[in-house]
């Protein structure tokens, strides 16, 4: 199914030692909250994968390179929203493949649901990123379902790690202070996590950015905060030992990878139909668009896409390689060694977003 040699699939291993080969997998696209500060548009949240694309994306990521157990991080939309997750996914996960497991929630599933996923997974499950969003939920209940989740882990799954997220909206920083030091309190982790926007981060007022900075506690630690910093010029291995792949089984090298991709696709397509008009653009807008592939916006697209799944395209690259991008909004490529980060006080400066800055470095363990 995939398209790499097998016997070059059996073969691969990771060029470093402490690298982690993992899937950002989002299973489908349908969230139950409409968070307003979400980095997905509406358009995109919605859909649920079939039982065909399921099994032909279990296939798939069964098939990936067996010489390293890889990691599998399901997200949405909501994952436990998506009809066929605890029915077809996670016990496909667990049986087809011998991949370990985790999880990017909103946390909203009954209590019911959240244990039944912790027993499917059992010693697989590696790590729970339990999504608060103060729009939709209050800590109290939040935190109560978290203690429950807590201890189905403790007794099934007690190595696997568990942590809070939430996304710095501004007017609320205040209010995150004491969410971090209840959530503390309670013996969790907290992890907050800078407001995107418009493909960066958010510009916080100056009267804010102190509080930003406390709430972060001056860290530029991935594995304490995200920033989204930039990683430019890196190297990194991504579409090698990491990659994106959403519910239609569409692959990409990395999340900013496809939102830069697609966007230049969608311009390109856009501007060659302005050429035209009336009905004539009506008629040509899907030819426009398949020959966007010859235009230059090429290029960024057949960096970023890896094929898909489903359709039997799929391949990953066979080389890493200077990461091209200026942000990388999300902490997983590294957190699992994808990109390679020099050391992390040589590389505090670059990871400093403009307006903030850095007090000091906590060490945790990574989770």
């Amino acid at each position: 199914m995939l398209g790499l040699d097998p016997e070059v699939m059996r073969a691969a291993t990771p060029p470093f030692a402490d690298l982690f080969p993992t899937v950002e997998w989002q299973v489908g696209g349908h969230c139950n909250y409409d968070c307003s500060y979400c980095i997905q548009s509406k358009k995109s949240r919605v859909g649920q994968p079939d039982e065909v694309r399921v099994d032909a994306i279990l296939a798939g990521l069964a098939s990936l390179p067996a010489s390293v157990r890889w990691e599998v991080k399901m997200s949405g939309g909501e994952p436990f929203a998506a009809r066929l997750f605890l029915e077809r996914i996670v016990p496909g996960l667990v049986e087809r493949t011998p991949h370990l497991v985790s999880v990017l929630t909103n946390f909203s599933a009954p209590a019911k649901s959240l244990e039944r996923f912790v027993r499917l997974t059992g010693d697989r499950l590696r790590i729970t990123s339990a999504s608060l969003h103060l729009e939709s939920v209050e800590p109290a209940p939040f935190l109560e379902r978290a203690r429950l989740y807590r201890d189905v882990r403790r007794e099934v799954a007690p190595k696997s790690s568990f942590v809070i997220n939430s996304v710095v909206v501004p007017g609320t920083v205040a209010r995150l202070l004491d969410v971090q030091a209840e959530c503390e309190a309670e013996g969790f982790r907290f992890f907050p996590q800078l407001m995107k926007m418009n493909g960066g981060v958010f510009d916080y007022a100056p009267d804010e950015r102190p509080l930003v900075e406390r709430l972060l506690r001056g860290s530029v630690d991935p594995r304490e905060v995200n920033r989204a910093p930039s990683y430019e010029g890196l190297h990194c291995e991504a579409g090698v030992w990491y990659f994106t792949l959403d519910q239609d089984g569409e692959a990409w090298s990395c999340r900013t990878a496809k939102r830069f991709a697609k966007a230049r696709v969608a311009s390109l397509a856009k501007a060659r139909v302005a050429c035209l008009d009336g009905a004539a653009a009506r008629d040509v807008a899907s030819l426009a668009k398949a020959r966007v592939a010859s235009l230059d916006g090429a290029a960024a697209r057949d960096v970023a896409s890896l094929g898909n799944m489903v359709d039997g395209t799929f391949a990953l690259k066979t080389r890493g390689g200077p990461c091209p991008f200026s942000i990388c909004p999300c902490t997983v490529p590294a957190n699992r060694g994808i990109v390679r980060l020099p050391g992390r006080e040589a590389s505090a400066g670059s990871l400093t977003p403009p307006g903030l800055v850095r007090i000091a470095t906590t060490e945790v363990p990574h989770g």
